[in-house]
């Protein structure tokens, strides 16, 4: 299963040698891209120092992050598809627990995580923020990211089959400079419900640069959830997906692991799960013990 993972990137030589690291370490088939906007702060010389395992790289004036991508994708061949900024991370298990559940589950069109995990401008961990999942129906009322709401899909854990790729045209508009990936998500969700994986997979950094875009991603954000719903709610599919690590038993009592798939008709059990987290956070308990506590009692 060939990946083809696309570098965006534009004067962050500060970051970019280990963005570039955490990808090219992976254990997976990979096509890597990497598109520089014309960098002057060393960033050309980082890129051309690995072009011997890349599958294509360039370093010149680009019409900005979405263009880039583009771009990079319209070289692309690969089934598996995503992009990672040149400040952000893999782990060291993202792309081959990304194909097992690729491989896996065969009716999955894309998949994002319910851990999204982000680390400081030094790299070192700062946080992981945990949701219950999402909906294609949650989304459309803003409720995954839109105005006002940040239970957001991380992007950097985001990955497609390219037929959905296709089938929302190939490309993301550009007229979304700031916010191509929640326009993306919005298209996504009009053919498929994502698969909500319950393990983190890829890492945000906090640093000054992408602090200084929130107003106009906000902004825009808010533009294409009003688009979005000037079409009637049941253009976007109902239920959901979750991606779970499941425990089972043999004979001998030896124990093994395994992914499951959940699939379900409707939102109640994924609105119920929000109403418990959203009692959980305003009890401030420790958010993974007493979520597991109280799912328990609900007997889920």
């Amino acid at each position: 299963m060939l990946f083809s993972i696309v570098t965006p990137s534009y004067n962050q030589a500060s970051y970019l040698r280990g963005t570039i690291e955490s990808i090219l370490n992976q254990q997976a088939d990979l096509e890597y891209i990497v598109m520089d906007g014309g960098s002057k702060d060393g960033s050309r010389e980082i890129i051309a120092s690995y072009e011997s395992r890349l599958a294509h790289w360039q370093s010149e004036k680009d019409g900005g992050q979405y263009d880039a991508i583009n771009r990079g994708f319209a070289r692309s061949t690969g089934e598996i598809m995503g992009w990672l900024n040149s400040s952000d991370l893999y782990l060291s298990w993202t792309l081959s627990t990304v194909e097992v559940i690729f491989r896996s589950f065969p009716e999955v069109q894309w998949i994002t995580s319910t851990m999204k995990t982000c680390i400081r401008e030094d790299g070192t961990f700062e946080d992981l923020y945990h949701t219950p999942g999402f909906s294609a129906r949650r989304f459309y009322r803003g409720s995954h990211g839109g105005p006002g709401n940040s239970d957001y899909l991380q992007q950097e854990s985001c990955f497609w089959r390219r037929n959905l790729w296709k089938k929302i045209g190939g490309s993301i508009d550009l007229k979304h400079a700031s916010a191509g990936d929640y326009w993306l998500w919005s298209r996504f969700f009009r053919e498929a419900n994502v698969a909500a994986v319950d393990a983190p997979l890829a890492a945000f950094r906090f640093h000054d640069q992408a602090k200084s875009v929130a107003s106009r991603y906000e902004e825009e954000v808010a533009s294409i959830t009003r688009e979005m719903q000037q079409e009637p709610e049941p253009s976007y599919p109902d239920g959901s997906l979750s991606v779970i690590r499941w425990s089972d038993w043999d004979s001998s009592g030896r124990r093994s692991t395994s992914w499951k798939l959940e699939k379900r008709d409707t939102n109640s059990f994924l609105n119920s799960r929000f109403a418990i987290d959203s009692l959980v956070k305003k009890a401030r308990w420790p958010l993974t013990k007493s979520l597991n506590w109280v799912y328990q009692l609900a007997g889920h």
